[in-house]
């Protein structure tokens, strides 16, 4: 099953639980552009069922900026379903930790993910019972 959700849709839903205003620009089919206090094109490195990972390239001046922002997003980061290792130029989004998607998560499971025309196409995996 195909499941389509619009940047517009992720950008709210970032502002109203997390209080973030993140800019997502399409790229191509693996790539985005992000906006929040820097901006970085994050390239999707791994899909599980339950976490999705994205690798950035970055300069040195730009590393260091992100290696601040980073130190200065410390606390809120914790409050994030996100882990970001500034070492490896990783973000891994944790989805079991986004309370919204607890019943989504025991019914189903993500399989592939995909930018397409500022949208997030997520190939989707419905569980059944044995």
């Amino acid at each position: 099953m195909k499941l389509e959700l619009p940047f517009k849709d992720i950008h709210t839903f970032l502002s109203n639980k997390y209080h973030i205003a993140v800019e997502i620009k399409n790229i191509n089919k693996d790539k985005i552009k992000v906006n929040y206090l820097v901006s970085l094109i994050l390239i999707i490195n791994k899909v599980t069922a339950t976490e999705v990972s994205f690798l950035y390239e970055s300069n040195i001046l730009v590393n260091v900026i992100i290696k601040f922002v980073h130190f200065f997003l410390r606390k809120k980061l914790q409050k994030l379903p996100i882990l970001w290792n500034t070492k490896s130029r990783e973000i891994i989004i944790d989805l079991k930790k986004i309370q919204e998607l607890e019943d989504f998560l025991t019914q189903s499971s993500i399989s592939e993910l995909s930018f397409i025309h500022e949208t997030i196409l997520l190939e989707v995996v419905v569980k059944t019972e044995k």
